[in-house]
C-alpha cells in the first residue's frame, strides 16, 4: 500500500516545488501571491509574466482562477489527506529519523530488486503526468518539464524522509535513488526528442497467482506478476520511415519471482530474471489502425503477449 503513496502525494506536493512568488514587477494582484517558494529559473521559462490573472477571482469561482492557484488548491487539499493517510497507516511522525540499508538486486534482498525498478518507474511516470499536466494549464514547454521534475522528485523525497521518520520503515537511500534516477529518465526523454523516439521505460503487469487467489491485494507491490523493461525503437534510431520498424522494438528487461512471503506456496524458490525481447510496438499500431495513441498509455505499460523473448535466471 506504501507505493500508492508516490502517487497520492505526488499530485499533493505539485504546487510546492514549481510554485513561484508573485511580486509587484510581474503584474500579479495580491491576491494571487499564494505560493511558497520561487525558483528564477523555472520562473523565466514558464512565460508566467504573461499570465493573466483577474482581481476578482475568489476561492470559489474555479474558472476564473489562475493556473498557479489551480495548482495550489489541488494540492494543498491532497497534500492533507496524504499526510493524515501516511500517519494513520505507516506512523510517520513516531519516530526520530532513522535509515535503513535496503540493499540493490541481490537474493538476499526483500524483493530482489524490483522494488528499486519500481521506485524508478512510479518517479518516471510521474514526472511525465505533471509535465502533461502542466502544459495543459497553460506552461511552456521547457518550463513544464523542469516544474515538473522538480514536483516528482520532491514528492518521491518527502515520502522517504516520511519513511525515516516511521517506527516501522526507515529512510532508505537506495529508493531515493531510484526515485532520482526515474525522474531524470522522464526529464531527458522529455527534453530530447531523439531519446523518447527511440527508448520507452516501461513496466509490465500480468496479476501472480498470489493475485489472482487473493492472497496478494496491492497491484503495486505483486512483484511476481511485474516485469520491469527498456524497450528500444529501431526507428527511432535510423530514421528510415519504414513501417516494420515502426511496428517492431526491443526489449531489455529485468523481474522477479517468489520473493513476496505470499508467493510461497505458489513458486518453490526464489529467482531473478534477465530478459531480451522482439516485440510489437503496441502505441504505433494502435495509432495506425484507429488514428489514435491512447495518450501514449503504451510507452509506459508493457501489453503482455506482444513479444518473444529469451531469459537468463540469476539465481
Amino acid at each position: 500500500m506504501k507505493d500508492l503513496l508516490y502517487y497520492g502525494l505526488a499530485l499533493a506536493l505539485l504546487a510546492f516545488m514549481p510554485a513561484c512568488q508573485a511580486s509587484e514587477s510581474d503584474g500579479h494582484t495580491p491576491e494571487d501571491t499564494w505560493t511558497v517558494v520561487s525558483y528564477p529559473e523555472w520562473d523565466s521559462m514558464s512565460g508566467l509574466g504573461d499570465e493573466e490573472s483577474s482581481s476578482e477571482s475568489s476561492w470559489w469561482g474555479m474558472a476564473d482562477w489562475s493556473r498557479r492557484k489551480k495548482v495550489v488548491a489541488l494540492n494543498l487539499a491532497v497534500a492533507g489527506g496524504i499526510a493524515i493517510y501516511g500517519a494513520a497507516a505507516w506512523d510517520y511522525g513516531s519516530n526520530g529519523f532513522t535509515t535503513r540499508d535496503e540493499g540493490w538486486f541481490g537474493s538476499d534482498t526483500r524483493y530482489g530488486g524490483a522494488d528499486k525498478l519500481g521506485h524508478a518507474w512510479s518517479a518516471y511516470a510521474l514526472t511525465s503526468l505533471y509535465d502533461r499536466l502542466y502544459r495543459d494549464w497553460g506552461y511552456p514547454d521547457e518550463g513544464a518539464m523542469l516544474g515538473a521534475a522538480l514536483s516528482s522528485w520532491a514528492q518521491t523525497t518527502l515520502i522517504e524522509i516520511g519513511d525515516g521518520l516511521s517506527s516501522s520503515q526507515g529512510f532508505s537511500w537506495q529508493d531515493e535513488v531510484m526515485n532520482t534516477a526515474g525522474v531524470g529518465m522522464a526529464y531527458l526523454r522529455h527534453r530530447f526528442p531523439a531519446i523518447r523516439e527511440t527508448v520507452d521505460f516501461r513496466v509490465e503487469w500480468f496479476p501472480s497467482p498470489a493475485f489472482r487467489h487473493g492472497d496478494e491485494r496491492d497491484v503495486f507491490t505483486d512483484y511476481s506478476g511485474q516485469k520491469y523493461l527498456l524497450a528500444i525503437k529501431p526507428d527511432g534510431l535510423l530514421k528510415t520511415g519504414d513501417p516494420v520498424l515502426k511496428a517492431l522494438e526491443f526489449h531489455l528487461g529485468y523481474y522477479t519471482r517468489g520473493f513476496a512471503s505470499s508467493d510461497e506456496e505458489y513458486f518453490s524458490n526464489r529467482h531473478r530474471y534477465g530478459y531480451i525481447g522482439i516485440g510489437l510496438n503496441v502505441t504505433c499500431l494502435l495509432e495506425k489502425l484507429t488514428g489514435h495513441r491512447a495518450a501514449g498509455a503504451f510507452d509506459y505499460y508493457q501489453v503482455p503477449y506482444t513479444y518473444l523473448s529469451v531469459r537468463d535466471d540469476f539465481d
